[in-house]
């Protein structure tokens, strides 16, 4: 259970945050290992070196100090490296993980709910955004639905006003008209468990919703 807690809260894209936290680590290594060499190099450096038994003595005293009180500070700081990449991580990858999952509803002919992002989130424009597109396709389907239902409104009051042996004259409009509504109807709402919509968005989406919605 802590397992599945620790996935489902901090790491929710494996690629991504393994790849930012191993970037942490990498240059966070780099910037010890420079930090390391600036201090025990140069007493590494006059010890080999030779000198005064006082000035030799005194130098090994400062390098086996350093050396006992060194390598705790060294641990703690890679933990706080590790901790740090995978908050921020999370916070690149959370809203990443739904925005792709968005992106890919939208292209299936989805209407996905709007994106919510938590306070400290990054991407925020971006979902901005695609909560924009989203809500804009919306409008525009609900608009080609309410002049597609117009059209078959008018068609069936023409076939209903011309003689039988006329009507065969429309049959290729009904096949069109029967296609429009077709692909009109492909598009429609689904629930993406971000129930909560932004302000900004509730009048695109409430008008397309205002058409009689969509299957």
């Amino acid at each position: 259970m802590t397992e599945r807690f620790v996935r489902r809260r901090y790491i929710v894209d494996w690629g991504l945050q393994g790849n930012l936290l191993a970037h942490g680590l990498l240059y966070g290594g780099l910037s010890l290992v420079a930090l390391t060499a600036g201090i025990f190099v140069p007493l590494l450096w006059n010890l080999a070196g030779g000198g005064p038994v006082a000035e030799f003595e005194e130098q090994a005293i400062v390098m086996l100090y350093m050396h006992e009180r060194f390598w705790l500070p060294a641990f703690v700081c890679a933990v706080i490296v590790v901790i740090s990449s995978v908050r921020l991580s999370h916070r690149i990858a959370g809203p990443l993980v739904r925005y792709k999952r968005n992106l890919r509803l939208l292209a299936a002919g989805k209407l996905p709910e709007p994106l919510r992002t938590r306070a400290n989130d990054h991407l925020k424009e971006e979902v901005a955004c695609l909560n924009e597109a989203v809500a804009g396709i919306g409008a525009r389907v609900a608009a080609i639905r309410g002049a597609e239902l117009q059209l078959r409104r008018q068609l069936a009051n023409s076939l209903r006003q011309l003689p039988a042996d006329q009507r065969a004259a429309l049959v290729d409009v009904e096949a069109a008209v029967a296609a429009l509504q077709q692909a009109v109807g492909a598009f429609g709402e689904v629930d993406t468990g971000d129930a909560l919509r932004p302000a900004p968005e509730a009048a695109p989406r409430a008008a397309f919703a205002g058409q009689g919605g969509l299957e």
